[in-house]
């Protein structure tokens, strides 16, 4: 009886392979019959990395990705910079905090590289760098970049990102790459959307020991919410004649500060006759801003373009967008040389309020094709 049922079981097993591989063989047929009656998505198609007009995205030679808008609006974040940098694992937009204006004006790197070697394009023409130098210990040292927060979200189409050095077509400056930004160009319709969190924050540290004969209770966990921010943002498009569009975007941010800085152990005040000084037991030793600025801005960004004749066509896009921001640099403690003690008798900290206004008009008068002189012969080439 074991031996006659040893010899069925190899039997009924391959009985239940070749049953489950007609049925897999059915269900793949049903699918493709599914799929022919569907219609195909059309392939998307890109401009950056090629000199090909109808390139797609699979055909083309060069890694490029492709980031919809939806992508971009649909991940948690309403920064541009950091919406790509989730999308794309070659795009890094760090956060550094203490470092003057980059706390403002933050850079963003691809594939490693220096943030000005990154050619940023906007409807494939150049965007303009940031006036700022990153001249404090922070990725992008001593460039310039642009800035990708200037642009809302709500304006954009695709992104396309080129994932290699592009220097033979658009020169030195896209060593690392090019981000191409693609407006949209929406005759109608439009949308809003609004957004509110705050950053709720458990942490641990290690802040160190206190000078001997200070007696301090030193915590080593924090908890903390702030960083409350609000963004109101949308975009309308308008007709303006036959086929002509301008689509208009705008967005308001307003974001509180965050403090994740340690619990200062340090001696703040001179010794009285030998002694700590009292005012140590109860001096407030979460002294400095280690995290994201205090931030207000509002942006309005639009593109428009108006057919001429035959394939002629005038385009243009303008943006305007006001930052104001309040960062902070390292505590100075009232024994530092640094503070004037009869001005700040318990130490001060060094608030940096950067303002910054953006204004970018391009106008564009493009003519595809050949222009052609009609004379009385053959028309004849100009």
């Amino acid at each position: 009886m074991k031996q006659h049922g040893y010899h069925r079981g190899p039997t009924g097993i391959r009985l239940s392979i070749l049953a489950m591989s007609i049925a897999s063989l059915h269900g793949m047929g049903w699918a493709q019959s599914a799929d022919a009656g569907a219609e195909a998505a059309p392939p998307a198609v890109v401009v950056t990395g090629t000199r090909v007009s109808n390139r797609s995205v699979l055909d083309t030679a060069s890694p490029v990705d492709v980031v919809s808008a939806e992508l971009i609006n649909n991940n948690g974040v309403t920064e541009v910079s950091q919406a790509l940098s989730a999308a794309l694992p070659a795009l890094n937009f760090p956060r550094p905090g203490l470092t003057d204006g980059t706390d403002t004006v933050r850079p963003v790197t691809l594939r490693g590289l220096a943030p000005d070697q990154a050619l940023v394009l906007v409807n494939s023409k150049r965007r303009h760098a940031s006036a700022l130098v990153n001249v404090n210990g922070t990725v992008g040292r001593g460039s310039a970049s642009a800035d990708l927060n200037s642009i809302p979200a709500a304006i954009l189409q695709t992104v396309e990102v080129l994932r290699d050095g592009a220097a033979a077509q658009y020169g030195s400056d896209a060593i690392a790459g090019v981000i191409n930004f693609r407006l949209r160009e929406n005759r109608s319709g439009g949308e809003l959307s609004a957004s509110s969190g705050a950053r709720i924050t458990d942490y641990g540290v290690n802040p160190g020991t206190p000078p001997a004969g200070l007696a301090l209770d030193v915590p080593r966990s924090r908890k903390r919410t702030d960083g409350h921010s609000t963004t109101l943002s949308g975009w309308k498009g308008f007709t303006l004649a036959e086929d002509a569009f301008l689509t208009v975007a705008a967005e308001y941010k307003k974001q509180s500060h965050t403090e994740r800085s340690a619990y200062d152990v340090r001696q703040q005040y001179p010794l009285v006759n030998g002694k700590f000084d009292p005012r140590e037991q109860d001096f407030q030793r979460y002294d400095t801003w280690g995290g994201e600025p205090e931030l207000t801005q509002a942006t309005v960004f639009a593109n428009a373009g108006i057919p001429l004749q035959d394939e002629a066509r005038l385009y243009g896009s303008a943006s305007y967008q006001r930052r104001d921001s309040r960062a902070a640099g390292f505590f100075r403690r009232p024994l530092q040389d640094e503070n004037i003690v009869s001005v700040y008798p318990d130490g001060y900290l060094p608030v940096i309020a950067g303002s910054v206004a953006l204004l970018i008009k391009r106008r564009n008068f493009p003519w595809n094709g050949t222009v052609r002189l009609k004379l009385d012969g053959p028309s004849l080439p100009a």
